[in-house]
């Protein structure tokens, strides 16, 4: 390897000189030495070295060794070697986390100094040929014509290029880690029915899947392309299946007509050698692409250390203990063992007391057993010499049989071994896996340490994609409330505004009419002048009292819903006779069903006992849910309102004919501020009404509900069946 141009950071004169003087030995180039972090920026950036020999402890400079080193490789891709005369555990840790090239303990000899100096330039030379050969990939598969659409072993959209974008109707960004068939939609033109998906098809049967000359492809949009070609397996060097790609394109021009038909297969037949060809080609193609961004991940990560301590800083905490979300422990379960070849891997869960730890999930692979170990716990005090180094964080491989619990020892078959790994949560120990393995993968095979990290870094990485899901669903919810807030402040400040409005201009007529009436002294005036401004003074009060009555309402209904739950212990209850009570509330609408040319029915069972109820919370449900019905039922339609036992419970629904509500609106239309559509009167609700209705319904013990189909709607409240104890 060609002499190389060195920086050396080193606050210790003598020492510098002494690696200088062995560097130049060496047949490398010094281009300088610097003693602090900043000087070492400097030279770097002005003369570019092809490696950074760095102290870890520099005295009288602001940033030590393991930061200038950070900085250097991330900010001016220079790879750097340590130097140190510490070589205790801490030290070793901080400066490994950091992702070095090379550690050298001072004193060193010339050899152990060469020897580091090639590995490093060497590694760093593997990494930037490595990105290279990523990049150029990236570059071909997006450039290639046809649709090009890549899966992963598990069937799951991995790569996608730009002319499958436009066929499919999906961008690259959201197929991503989309299933497949979701994706991929294909029916067949003639029957209409779906087509098994041709890529997981190519992944179950391990060999090329042609797509029918019938295939169409449904986008996005609903619409509609014929589409051809195949679908292929994709296979690592040693013949295995990593995952599966296809390649198609738009076959509209070619069946847009009968004898436009016929010519393009003739075409196809003189040319089908020419594509088969170049269908492998690109197969081929796209399993070097994969297989070389395998393996390059491969080598990175065996280089490169990982750690999940600033990712994890900040980040809500995920459900604790036996309330762990199942999208976690049982596909790290399953891609241990898929991944791994193991028999039996487990996974317990810690109490939150530390006390005992419960079999949560089990993964048995296809050799499924009629024993379940799932619900078993084991007390950690009796097994403390085995937890103690879980708790640690340090893995078991291994592990002598005394010191397990029986449980564990069960798992355990002839010519085995077993891996156990603590599973973290914000740096405690909330749990363990297990893997079972048999003897065929040696130790020196398996390298139980790098099982175990791993395993703890997928661990890691699954917990922070539920933390990611978790901030991201509360983001959303958060968004939702505050566009709730402000369509109420909206709606209370315009429904606050319009009754002043009115009574405002009402107030500006009255003092007009007052001042027509002082000037003329009651005498320039006929009588039927004089009848029509106390004509037009009446309308005017009555707009004022009117209006005066809308604010009120509005008011206390804003106040009832903010004590209604506050108060709901103190309601007293009242022997209310549904048979008496029921009718005469339905009367009190009947006027008002009749404008409105509606059809107002109730019925009330025979059977029905008297009840313990807090009786105005019953009327303003009953009357809010009435007013509903009145305002929104078309003319000509039936509104019923119904009590009855049933369950031990008594039922009491409000329902009509000629309206229905869809079902994302049944979801939010007892939420507070939530505004429906405006009924055919050209009103709509304030979004009070159905909340304090809930309010109530909860405040009375009670639950109610909508339910909403073929043109007709009921309001069903559901109350405790309480006698009257009088």
């Amino acid at each position: 390897m060609k002499a190389a141009k060195i920086l050396i950071v080193e606050d210790e004169s003598v020492v510098a000189w002494h690696v200088q003087e062995a560097l130049c030995k060496l047949g490398h180039h010094v281009i300088g030495i610097a003693t602090t972090a900043k000087e070492a920026f400097q030279v770097a950036t002005d003369q570019q070295p092809d490696l950074v020999l760095m102290d870890i402890c520099l005295q009288g400079s602001s940033l030590d060794g393991v930061s200038a080193a950070e900085y250097l490789y991330l900010q001016l891709d220079v790879p750097v070697v340590y130097l140190t005369a510490h070589s205790d555990e801490q030290t070793l840790r901080r400066a490994t986390e950091s992702s070095p090239f090379g550690y050298l303990v001072k004193p060193f000899q010339d050899a152990e100094l060469h020897s580091t100096i090639q590995i490093a330039l060497r590694r760093h030379q593997l990494e930037q040929a490595i990105k290279a050969v990523q990049q150029w990939y990236a570059t071909t598969l997006i450039s290639i014509g046809d649709a090009t659409i890549a899966i992963d072993v598990d069937g799951f959209v991995a790569f996608m290029n730009p002319t499958a974008e436009i066929l499919t109707g999906w961008t690259q960004e959201e197929a991503l880690g989309a299933f497949a068939a979701q994706v991929l939609d294909l029916v067949d033109a003639v029957t209409g029915a779906a087509i098994d998906n041709p890529l997981l098809a190519a992944l179950c049967q391990g060999d090329t899947i042609t797509l029918p000359p019938t295939t169409l492809l449904r986008s996005r949009d609903g619409s509609k392309r014929p589409v051809g070609d195949s679908a292929s397996p994709i296979r690592n060097r040693k013949g295995e299946i990593i995952g599966g790609v296809m390649v198609f394109q738009d076959m509209s021009d070619r069946r847009s007509g009968d004898q436009t038909l016929q010519q393009q297969n003739q075409l196809l037949e003189q040319t089908q050698g020419q594509l088969t060809a170049q269908l492998r080609e690109r197969t081929v193609q796209l399993q070097q692409a994969i297989a070389c961004t395998q393996l390059a991940k491969r080598v990175l990560e065996r280089f490169a250390t990982q750690s999940a301590d600033q990712s994890a800083e900040g980040s809500s905490s995920p459900p604790r203990g036996l309330n762990h979300p199942h999208s976690v422990l049982p596909l790290l379960l399953q891609e241990i063992r898929q991944i791994l070849g193991v028999e039996y891997c487990w996974a317990a869960l810690h109490h939150t007391d530390q006390s005992f730890a419960t079999v949560a999930y089990e993964d048995q692979g296809e050799t499924k057993s009629e024993y379940s170990a799932i619900g078993e716990q084991i007390y950690l005090e009796h097994f403390s010499q085995f937890y103690l180094r879980l708790m640690q964080h340090q893995c078991w491989v291994d592990p002598s049989v005394e010191i397990l619990p029986p449980l564990y020892q069960s798992f355990l078959a002839a010519q085995s071994q077993l891996l156990i790994c603590p599973i973290e949560e914000d740096r405690r120990v909330i749990g363990e896996i297990g893997i079972v393995i048999r003897t065929q993968l040696t130790r020196a095979t398996l390298q139980g340490e790098l099982i175990a990290q791993a395993v703890s870094q997928a661990a890691i990485a699954l917990y922070q994609a539920h933390r990611y899901q978790v901030a991201q669903a509360q983001i959303e919810e958060l968004h939702r409330l505050n566009v709730l807030k402000d369509e109420f402040i909206y709606a209370l400040s315009r429904e606050l505004r319009t009754p002043l409005t009115n009574m405002r201009m009402a107030v500006e007529m009255v003092q007009r009419i007052a001042q027509m009436l002082k000037a003329s002294g009651f005498q320039a005036i006929s009588p039927e002048a004089t009848d029509a401004l106390w004509s037009k003074l009446d309308r005017y009060v009555q707009i004022l009292q009117q209006e005066w009555q809308d604010e009120c309402e509005l008011v206390n209904d804003l106040l009832d819903f903010q004590s209604t739950a506050t108060l709901a212990h103190l309601l007293p209850s009242h022997s209310v006779y549904l048979q008496q009570w029921l009718p005469d509330l339905v009367k009190r609408f009947q006027e008002q069903a009749r404008r409105h040319q509606q059809f107002l029915n109730g019925w009330v069972a025979d059977d029905l006992p008297a009840i313990a109820v807090h009786a105005p919370s019953l009327d303003r449900i009953l009357t809010e849910l009435l007013n509903n019905a009145c305002q929104f039922t078309p003319s000509g339609h039936e509104i019923k309102v119904s009590a009855q036992a049933l369950g031990g419970q008594i039922e009491l629904s409000v329902g009509n004919t000629g309206t229905d509500i869809s079902i994302a609106e049944q979801a939010q239309i007892f939420e507070p501020f939530y505004r429906g559509a405006s009924d055919g009167r050209g009103r709509s609700g304030f979004g009070l009404g159905l909340a304090l209705v809930k309010r109530l319904a909860i405040a009375l013990k009670g639950h109610i509900r909508v339910e909403s189909e073929a043109n007709a709607t009921r309001f069903i409240l559901t109350l405790p069946l309480v006698r009257n104890l009088s």
